[in-house]
């Protein structure tokens, strides 16, 4: 086995361990994503019922309200603050704001949680995919590859630039821009190598 082969067989082992974390990761993400919708529904669905229990739990101090941190006791859970002024032109919405508050911010931030672990699952899927292509071709270098990675780090620059801001977006396409260029490079290296062989 020449230095070549042996450098592609470890990228290749690589690609395959990349392939088990990221499908791992996937696994986890998505379960947290059910689980946040599911918790995100029933906390909705209890209205009335959950800031009745949390409004108990506050009076019998094992939930807290401030932005205290850390406590004596056995257990204690910090709700945080709700909003006083929250506001809907919605008029269900604002019906649902005013009788009962608590679930109304805890049910949309825990939906929002799973709206978010669902892209952090859909990330972990593509980028399984790349592992898993560059695995799968004779070389890291082929076009099979470049465009699957650079597809990939599209969808996610488009993914960061929606949820986490202009600047991650941005900083993304930079990257997405050089590892295609890079990944040119070596299309054209490997051309050169097959030739030479």
């Amino acid at each position: 086995m020449n230095e070549e082969n042996v450098k592609i067989a470890k990228i290749k082992k690589s690609c395959r361990v990349g392939k088990i974390v990221s499908i791992v990761l996937f696994a986890v993400f998505a379960v947290l994503a059910v689980v946040c919708l599911a918790g995100g529904i029933k906390i909705w669905n209890m209205g009335k019922e959950f800031d009745d229990m949390i409004n108990s739990a506050t009076l019998s101090g094992v939930v807290s309200s401030s932005d205290e941190f850390g406590t004596a006791g056995a257990v204690s859970i910090n709700m945080g603050s709700v909003p006083v002024n929250m506001h809907s032109d919605i008029p269900a919405v604002q019906a649902a704001i005013d009788d009962h508050p608590i679930a109304v911010v805890w049910s949309t931030w825990i939906l929002s949680s799973s709206l978010f672990t669902a892209i952090g699952a859909v990330i972990f899927l593509l980028l399984g995919s790349v592992f898993s292509t560059i695995a799968k071709e004779a070389t890291p270098f082929t076009a099979k590859v470049k465009k699957r990675v650079t597809t990939s780090l599209i969808i996610t620059s488009v993914i960061l630039f929606l949820t986490s801001g202009t600047a991650y977006g941005a900083i993304c396409l930079v990257v997405t821009w050089v590892v295609n260029a890079i990944l040119n490079y070596g299309m054209t290296l490997q051309v050169q190598a097959d030739e030479t062989l």
